[in-house]
């Protein structure tokens, strides 16, 4: 019988490790007390077959650990706790019935939220600009991201402009990354286009006024470190396929009211996309963009002489 459960143990472990290969997809050094696996969104599971003695469990230290509990103890929490070096968890020292236990383990969150890796890389390797170079910084969101891959001749023609466009991307998100995405380049003018991703609910609901809050904060930084400020309006936007519940046309145009109005009150450059670009039904025209909001090639030949206008005027 001993024998029997031994070999019961010993499926079980090849099933958790070898078969489908939990713990060699996680980045944590397989114990030899189990095995990890994935719990739901923000959890990881660990799965104890050789229950520890003194009930210390010894967990990976890459492990962030905001909370553990047992499954089968799910009102208790376990007590977690860095001794000389080693993360562990405390355990009752006797054992459940069970043949496994399972500890859940909720992580602490490492999320990136606004992405300041997505140009750590590229921002680190750009040479400081040179005392004549005009500098120009595009921060935006998909319709900057995307300007380079469906247009990217005009960047290829412009060498001192860089890109920090990042898709999907909120004004809050944006104002987040300000510092390393535009100022620390040193540029002599940043161009920001924000507002739509906002509008759309990508982070849940928000303002017009705070919208135009978070894109104002941007301009006043710039200002601060003497960075010629080019504000955007937004483009004309019918519907959002990712969030069809919102109806954006009128957002829209107050949003550009607000800025417009702030461009002129700080003096500053306002850059109007969205005249030159707007159907007779609010919306974005067919012929200029992929879909309701992003330009296309033709669209983005309307746009790029514009902002070198306004570029030329803020300079």
């Amino acid at each position: 019988m001993k024998l029997y459960k031994k070999i019961q143990i010993l499926a079980v472990v090849a099933f958790f490790t070898t078969s489908l290969g939990f713990s060699q997809t996680l980045p944590y050094v397989k114990p030899d007390w189990g095995a990890y696996t994935k719990g739901e969104e923000g959890f990881l599971l660990a799965h104890v077959i050789h229950w520890p003695e003194d009930g210390k469990l010894v967990i990976d230290r890459a492990i962030k650990p905001r909370e553990a509990r047992l499954l089968s103890e799910p009102n208790k929490k376990i007590k977690i706790k860095l001794i000389e070096g080693k993360l562990i968890a405390f355990l009752p020292k006797k054992a459940p019935e069970v043949q496994i236990s399972v500890v859940r383990i909720q992580l602490i969150p490492t999320e990136d939220w606004a992405n300041l890796g997505r140009y750590r890389a590229a921002n680190a390797a750009l040479k400081a600009p040179s005392k004549k170079e005009n500098r120009v910084v595009f921060m935006g969101n998909s319709i900057t991201q995307n300007w380079t891959r469906d247009h990217g001749v005009f960047f290829e023609q412009n060498p001192s402009f860089v890109n920090r466009g990042i898709s999907g991307q909120t004004s809050a998100q944006m104002l987040l990354r300000f510092r390393p995405d535009v100022i620390e380049l040193k540029p002599k003018a940043v161009v920001i286009s924000a507002g739509t991703n906002d509008i759309a609910e990508n982070r849940g609901p928000i303002s017009v006024e705070r919208i135009a809050g978070n894109i104002f904060s941007m301009v006043e930084l710039a200002k601060k470190h003497k960075i010629k400020v080019v504000l955007a309006s937004v483009l004309p936007a019918s519907s959002y396929s990712w969030s069809p519940s919102i109806e954006p046309a009128d957002k829209i145009i107050e949003l550009n009211g607000l800025l417009k109005k702030y461009a002129k009150a700080n003096k500053i450059v306002y850059l109007d996309y969205y005249t030159p670009m707007v159907n007779d039904t609010k919306g974005l025209k067919k012929e200029l963009g992929r879909d309701t909001v992003h330009p296309n090639a033709k669209g983005y030949e309307i746009m790029e002489p514009l902002v070198k206008q306004a570029l030329k005027k803020a300079l």
